[in-house]
């Protein structure tokens, strides 16, 4: 098979992969400790296009830190207290930190604000009085 053809399908599984993940109402992040020991945290996740996906965090946050040592992690549907789908499979990505006054930071608030609505409002809102994870930020994954 020409590389063309092998580069096109890889784009379209991709595509594919972070559509399905974004279709997932909760998404068991995982990240790795110094270490090597998993670290798995369930996350509102939503689609941003070209085979990514991203999250809204606090800075602070221990997924955020473990980001910046070691971007790669991995993405498998849960529920809402994390417990992994039976029939779900996991997905490989590379994960990047957006500060909050970057242009990437309110994509990806506007799509978690479309796919969540009123829960994320009420998040948000009372989040502002908590101060505990740090200022706002978000994780963009490349699958």
């Amino acid at each position: 098979m020409p590389q063309k053809k092998v580069a096109e399908l890889a784009q379209v599984c991709q595509i594919w992969i972070s559509k399905l993940i974004s279709d997932e109402r909760y998404v068991s992040l995982s990240t790795w400790t110094n270490d090597g020991n998993r670290k798995r945290t369930p996350v509102w996740i939503a689609l941003l296009g070209d085979g990514q996906v991203g999250f809204t965090t606090g800075k602070k946050t221990w997924k955020v830190k473990r980001i910046l040592r070691n971007s790669s992690v991995e993405l498998q549907s849960c529920n809402s207290r994390g417990v992994l789908n039976n029939d779900s499979q996991g997905c490989v990505g590379v994960a990047r930190v957006v500060d909050g006054d970057e242009k990437e930071y309110m994509l990806i608030k506007k799509a978690i604000r479309k796919k969540y609505g009123i829960q994320d409002m009420l998040v948000s809102f009372f989040g502002q009085f908590s101060k505990k994870h740090g200022e706002g930020c978000a994780i963009i994954i490349s699958l």
